[in-house]
């Protein structure tokens, strides 16, 4: 029943914009995802001695949808699930969406990785969509910790080191 197991596309970046969440990344795994968005913005190359800070110091409200604007998902009984989820899984679980091997997975990253593989197995027919859906001032960016590296992580509220253990997420 979708009025009851739905959320409107505009009605998640009102939520997201209310959140008091500093970083907010949202995966859409639906028919016509690519409508979710407000323009794109490139993958970054900056690195440098502080960039895990840099990236993660502004508000991030981020969307990497399954496809663009009039495909449709693609799902195989094989998998289990879609071209895009079979690749999310993959991407953090396995690790395979850090491209700079760093131990740190950026939204741009997990992006790119999304998109090189999901159109790839859904034949040319889903190109997923990396976007902010917040406003201009929106400029962070969500990343992943690997766990290894998350003693080095900055705390997004204070800027210093995270000193507590990761909570277990199961993909």
């Amino acid at each position: 029943d979708l009025y009851v197991s739905a959320i409107r596309m505009d009605e998640l970046q009102v939520i997201s914009q209310r959140s008091e969440a500093k970083h907010i990344l949202c995966l859409v795994d639906a028919c016509y995802g690519g409508m979710m968005g407000i323009g794109y913005r490139g993958l970054t190359s900056i690195d440098g001695p502080n960039y895990i800070e840099t990236i993660t110091k502004y508000r991030a409200r981020q969307v990497i949808s399954a496809g663009g604007r009039g495909e449709k998902v693609i799902e195989k009984s094989e998998w289990g699930h879609s071209a895009f989820t079979k690749n999310l899984i993959s991407g953090l679980k396995d690790w395979m969406a850090d491209l700079d091997n760093d131990g740190i997975i950026t939204t741009q990253e997990l992006g790119a990785f999304l998109k090189n593989h999901v159109i790839i197995d859904s034949d040319n027919q889903q190109n997923p969509k990396t976007r902010n859906i917040g406003s201009s001032t929106d400029e962070g960016e969500f990343v992943f910790f690997q766990h290894s590296n998350i003693a080095r992580a900055p705390s997004i509220s204070s800027g210093k080191n995270i000193s507590s253990q990761p909570k277990n997420v199961n993909l």
